[in-house]
């Protein structure tokens, strides 16, 4: 219920205003801590220990997103986890690390809210780079 409430709290604050192409501004991030405390009174984190949770479900949800990739991957949509032969659990464990055997049981009902939220800020493949190269405009403008 604290990972729904914070996913709840992060789309709030989804906007141009809130959040650059690097994430939420720091100052936003205060609030946003602040809004959690209020929905969530039996529990007091610091802005770090929430921020860390975010950059978690970020983790997760984009491990998830290719392990599903992978052929012989596939999601079961109503119990919101992967499913794979043993086998092929061994060839996730090695590619993904090891961390995505937990999920070989654990659910993950935010994985379509968090795609909602991180899909189109996520830049892969060839385009996946920062150039500090000049930008030239064409026909010399």
């Amino acid at each position: 219920m604290l990972e729904k409430s914070l996913v709840e709290i992060l789309h709030e604050h989804e906007n141009s205003y809130h959040r650059g192409q690097n994430g939420w501004s720091g100052v936003i991030w205060i609030a946003m801590v602040d809004i959690f405390h209020e929905r969530n009174q039996h529990v007091k984190f610091a802005k770090s220990q929430v921020h860390d949770k975010e950059k978690e479900l970020k983790r997760d949800y984009r491990m998830l997103k290719d392990a599903r990739q992978q052929s012989g991957v596939g999601w079961i949509e109503s119990e919101f986890k992967l499913e794979a032969e043993p086998h092929l659990w061994e060839s996730l464990a090695i590619t993904f690390g090891p961390r995505i055997l937990k999920f070989k049981r654990k659910k993950f009902p935010l994985y379509e809210t968090l795609g909602d939220l991180y899909h189109r800020h996520t830049i892969e493949g060839n385009f996946n780079f920062t150039s500090t190269a000049e930008q030239k405009t064409p026909c010399g403008y």
